[in-house]
Parts: C-alpha cells; sequence; structure tokens
C-alpha cells in the first residue's frame, strides 16, 4: 500500500466536520473524474484529520479500486477500516466487492450475507448495498 499512512496520531486535528465532508465529496468527484493521485492526496489528507475514522480510509480504498489497485483496496479495508470500525458495514461492503473483483465470489457473498444479518449494523446504505449485491444488481453507487 503506498502512500498510506501506518501510524496514525491520536487525536483529531482541529477540522470542522463541515470540511472533512466537503473534502470527502471533493475526493469522490477526483475519482469520477480520474484524477487519481490528486484523489489519493485529498483522502490522505482526510485520515491525517480523522485518523480514528474509517471513512477516509473506505474513501481511499474505493480510489484504489477505481483504479485497478484491488489487492490495495482490499488491504486498506481489512487492515485499516475494520481495525478502526470491526462493525462498520460500509468497510465490509467495499471489501465485499474488492474480494469479488480478486474472483473470491463465494467470500464476498458471505460477507455480504453477514452484513444483512448482523443487528448490530444500523447502516440502510450499507444493508442496501448488501442486498443489492446478493440479489446481482449494480451495488457501486
Amino acid at each position: 500500500m503506498d502512500n498510506v499512512p501506518s501510524e496514525t496520531p491520536k487525536s483529531d486535528l482541529p477540522v470542522s466536520t463541515e470540511m472533512v465532508k466537503c473534502l470527502m465529496e471533493v475526493g469522490y468527484v477526483a475519482i469520477g473524474r480520474g484524477l487519481q493521485s490528486q484523489a489519493t492526496n485529498i483522502f490522505q489528507g482526510i485520515i491525517a484529520a480523522r485518523p480514528s475514522s474509517e471513512l477516509p480510509l473506505i474513501g481511499l480504498a474505493i480510489c484504489k479500486l477505481n483504479f485497478g489497485y484491488i489487492v490495495d483496496a482490499a488491504k486498506i479495508l481489512a487492515e485499516q477500516a475494520l481495525r478502526l470500525n470491526p462493525d462498520s458495514g460500509l468497510a465490509k461492503c467495499f471489501l465485499a466487492i474488492s474480494i469479488r473483483a480478486l474472483g473470491r465470489e463465494r467470500e464476498a457473498c458471505d460477507l455480504m450475507r453477514h452484513v444483512c444479518d448482523d443487528t448490530n449494523n444500523n447502516d440502510p446504505v450499507a444493508k442496501a448495498m448488501a442486498e443489492s449485491f446478493l440479489s446481482g444488481k449494480d451495488v457501486l453507487p
């Protein structure tokens, strides 16, 4: 995993929640425009500002996934995002998408079933993604 901080500071930088949300959106727009290095830099900055959140790590993993770095995406999700928040339905969903892209369909489906069945998961977006995945529909936003 190139350019992914292995150790993050213990405290978040003083960046407003609104600014973080805006930067996340800009990062996703950069992905959509094919601006890989810019999107990577944006998500790395957000990771520095919010080291205790798995959400910017998910953004970075989506960036890696969209540009064909599937193994890197899976590692970020499994080794970093889910370490920060083992209950993250979104991290599990994108990990399943990565795993499927690596040809491990059964493992991906098992993970998505876990998201659907998890009574602790209060994330309706993750549940909808998992249900769509399992029904064979396109799950990427």
